[in-house]
Formats: structure tokens, sequence, C-alpha cells
């Protein structure tokens, strides 16, 4: 037992390693250029050094100005101060950040021998979002919600796309509340590439999407949106979906979807009676009193409805659920980042600086969730990894992550530490503990 957690610490150890040297081959200056966040060569801190501080920071509980400048300038050998990393942050920050995740966070390669159901896919693109609360003095800059009287909130919304096959980063982003799931559906098409599948929730579903990932030579699976109109491939008219199901147990085949016309594969498939209840029940009870269910809609919530665009020769009908249920494993990639890897615990003094923390937070969390999956191909067929236990592990191992990520030993980590943040500051204003137990005559040095 001991020699295999050896070699476990070591194969952590070994990633970390690599991701150390995964960041110093990334051309940092050309994507800061590309972005605009480097107008010009840095006099004093080169990116590089900038960007191995922030990883080493990455897996920080707060971030303060203070902190990231004084780690900045132990990556960099010199002197950095607060005031000019103040001068630094920008929204370029984010967008440098996000293509320095994508970069660093490429395919890893699995050796996988069987694809199952994905056999004939290059790529599984999934696609999801976070929110977050933040403090309203960040409404202008992330706004969120608004009340019956107007009054907004603030909310930070995180766009993510990944690829499921190689635990690739494809796509962050960082938006207010108001940038709802619709207006991110897009941001797919831009990555895709002949034969990759995309599976999304309803809040993605936009059928001009759906009709460019088509002509895009890709594939997808969502769940059908009630309401959206189908037609009869043969004849164009209206299609009754409830009339057909009730002559029948499940229904397989294709139809127009919406006012495009979009045709699509529609497969439905009945539902546990006690789940179809349940459903039926939410939707009786939704406080929002625009979304009266109809008979109809009630009828079909006793039904799974999925369209895509794969044909029946690749899936049969009983894959699509299976399929469907892996879109579940971006939900506990966002409740391992909040719950156990720091996520919610955010520098919310500016917007910039709320950029920043968010970003580098999330380069932290990228690797964690790839290392689960680097080390479920080891190859243990009888145990499993659990990607919540082990960000709640890896989350108490700050000190270890960052050094080495910065490349010097955890004793020499803690002894920096100890030796530049451990000292109460000079003040004139006010005098600390020690200062004042020596006015009573007692003196501990």
């Amino acid at each position: 037992m001991r020699s295999s957690s050896n070699s476990l610490c070591q194969f952590v150890q070994q990633n970390l390693t690599h991701l150390r040297s995964a960041l110093e081959a990334v051309d940092c200056q050309g994507l800061a250029r590309q972005n605009g966040f480097l107008r010009r060569l840095p006099r004093k801190i080169p990116i590089p050094k900038f960007l191995l501080a922030l990883a080493g920071l990455a897996a920080e509980t707060v971030l303060s100005l203070e902190r990231i400048a004084a780690v900045v300038a132990l990556a960099a050998q010199t002197t950095y101060s607060k005031q000019a990393l103040h001068k630094r942050l920008s929204p370029h920050l984010e967008q440098f950040l996000a293509q320095v995740a994508a970069t660093l966070f490429g395919q890893l390669i699995a050796p996988l021998k069987d694809r199952g159901w994905f056999a004939s896919f290059g790529r599984v693109l999934l696609q999801d979002s976070t929110v977050e609360d933040l403090p309203e003095t960040l409404a202008s800059a992330f706004p969120g919600p608004a009340n019956g009287r107007k009054h907004r909130y603030a909310s930070l919304k995180i766009q993510f796309i990944c690829d499921l096959l190689h635990s690739q980063v494809l796509h962050l982003s960082l938006s207010g509340f108001t940038r709802n799931d619709q207006s991110a559906s897009p941001d797919v098409v831009q990555l895709l590439r002949p034969g990759d599948l995309v599976i999304r929730d309803l809040g993605y579903f936009v059928l001009r999407v759906l009709e460019q990932i088509s002509l895009a030579q890709a594939f997808f699976l969502s769940r059908y949106r009630h309401g959206v109109g189908l037609y009869d491939v043969q004849t164009g008219r209206a299609l009754d979906l409830a009339a057909k199901l009730r002559a029948g147990q499940r229904w397989d085949g294709e139809v127009l979807l919406g006012q495009e016309k979009l045709r699509v594969r529609l497969v439905a498939q009945p539902v546990p009676e006690a789940l179809a209840n349940e459903r039926r029940r939410k939707a009786r009870n939704n406080r929002d009193r625009r979304l009266n269910p109809s008979a109809e809609h009630l009828f079909l919530l006793g039904w799974n409805i999925f369209v895509t665009n794969v044909p029946p020769s690749v899936w049969p009908a009983k894959a699509l659920q299976p399929v469907y249920r892996v879109r579940w494993r971006i939900e506990i990639i966002f409740k391992a980042w909040k719950s156990h890897l720091g996520l919610r615990q955010l520098n919310c003094r500016t917007a910039d600086l709320l950029r920043l923390s968010v970003m580098t937070k999330l380069l932290f969390c990228i690797a964690i969730y790839r290392l689960c999956d680097a080390m479920e191909l080891l190859g243990d067929q009888q145990r499993h990894w659990s990607l919540l236990r082990l960000a709640r592990i890896l989350g108490q191992c700050s000190c270890w992550f960052a050094a080495t990520i910065l490349g010097v030993s955890l004793p020499q980590w803690v002894e920096w530490h100890l030796h530049h943040h451990a000292f109460y500051e000079r003040r004139k204003d006010r005098k600390n503990f020690y200062e004042i137990l020596a006015t009573t005559g007692l003196c501990l040095g």
C-alpha cells in the first residue's frame, strides 16, 4: 500500500512538473500581443515570469495585489510593487489568460481501446456555464438579474467548453448574468472541426446554431425544446408528436424543426412513471406563470425527447440516453471548482481584480480536472477516480502546487513565506500587540 501511495504521489508530482515545463513552452509574448495585453516589451517583468507567478498562485485562497506582486517578484528574481501590478490590470488580461489556458491544456492523449458510442467522432465538445453572485458594486461590469423594482444585482457567469475525449480546454470567457446561454450558444461554432460532436443542455438550444453545426460537418445532441414547431418531412405540415407517441411507446424518425425547417432526427423514449409525475409536479408549481404548462406539454413530460443529426446507423435509439448523460460531467467539474478548489473565494474589490482572480484560479481548477482523467488512465479497473474527492484533497495542497510550479522546494517556499509575509507591517499610526506589550514594561524579545 505504501509503495502504491508513493507512486501516486510521484505521478502527481510528475504532472505538476510537466505543467511547469508546458508553461515555459507557451508563446506568452505572442499570445499577449495577439489580444492586446502586451503592447511593448516589458521593462522589468518578462511575460513568461509573470505568467509563471500567476500559475504558482492559482491554488491560493484569496489573491491580493500585494500577494500577487510579491510572487511575481520571486519568479522574476527582482522587486515588484502592487502599484506596478495594478497598472497592468485590464480586460485584456482576462483574454490573455483564457488563451493561455486553451494553449496550455491541450489534448490529453488517451489510449482508448474502445470509444463505444463515440467511435465515430474526433472530439466530444461539452459546453455549459456556471454563475456566482458578486457584490452589487460590480453590477456595472457584471450585471446580474433585476428584481421587480428594477434593482440590479451583480453576477459572474463563466462559459466553459471542453473536449471530453481528450480533457482539452477549448474556450473560457467571463460575463455578467445578462449574457445568457442562448447568446453564448454560437461560441462553439468557431471551434468546430468536421466530425466533432456537441452535447449541450436546453439553455443553448438555438436552431440557427444547430444548423451551423451541421454545415460545419459536425454533429449535435440536444434535448427537444417544447414549443418549437415540428413538421412532417414529406408534406411540410405540422406534426402532432403527442398523437404519434400515443400510438406507440417510443418514436424515432426525421422531422423538420422550427421555422427554419431544419431537418433533424427526433427520438422519444418513455421515462418511468414516477419520474414523469415528478416533472409534471415541478412544471405545475413553477412560479413563473408565463410557463403555465398545457395538457400536451404535461403529457410530453413523460418522455425523454432528443434531437440530433447523428444517423441511426451510428447511434441506435437506445444510445441517446446514456450518451446524453455524460453531459453531467461538466456539472461535476463546476462543483469541484466551487466546493473544493476555491473558485468562490474571489477578490471583488474591482472588476479587473475579479477577472484576474477568476482566471488565475481557473488554471488550478483545470489542472486538477485534467489530472483526474490522467490518473484514471493509469488503468486500475477495480477503482475509479472521483474528481470531487481528488479536488478536496489537492485543494488543501496549495503550497505543494505553488512550490512545484515555481521550481523551488517546499521548505524553500515556506521559508520565503515566513520571511516576507509573517511580520507585522511597520506603521506609525498603529501599534501591534508586541509594541503595546512593551509599553507595560514586559518585553519578550
